[in-house]
């Protein structure tokens, strides 16, 4: 069994962030479990442009709200609490969150995180 306290995370090598965001890897490869999961944090007024070419990505909205552009279709979907928005084609998309509020996201991630990447120039985490 793993048990994890978000506040014995921070400042570890399990606390990543980058312009505009930062994240918790709460489980990360070496934990065995397939997959990552993340608690992450996107700060008001950023705008994020990702391309996660070796992973598949599910986020799940916990506050905030702002809007996901899909780059392919032109496709622009409002997120907000309550609202899955899932990377299922490696979709090439913007993360914009809205003035005033950070969004608090939960992400999970396939193939699993190491748990210190930041995004590459072409915003997407190495495989």
């Amino acid at each position: 069994m793993i048990v994890l306290d978000a506040n014995d995370l921070h400042g570890s090598a399990r606390d990543a962030s980058g312009p505009g965001w930062s994240s918790l890897r709460m489980l990360v490869k070496s934990d065995k479990m397939g997959f990552s999961m993340n608690e992450t944090i996107v700060q008001a007024g950023a705008s994020l442009t990702l391309e996660y070419k070796n992973h598949l990505e599910g986020c799940y909205c916990v506050s905030g709200t702002g809007r996901v552009t899909d780059h392919a279709t032109g496709n622009v979907h409002e997120i907000k609490a309550g609202v899955l928005y899932a990377l299922d084609q490696h979709d090439n998309h913007t993360l914009t969150v809205d003035d005033g509020m950070d969004m608090f996201l939960i992400s999970v991630f396939n193939p699993a995180l190491q748990g210190d990447e930041v995004h590459g120039e072409d915003g997407s985490y190495s495989a």
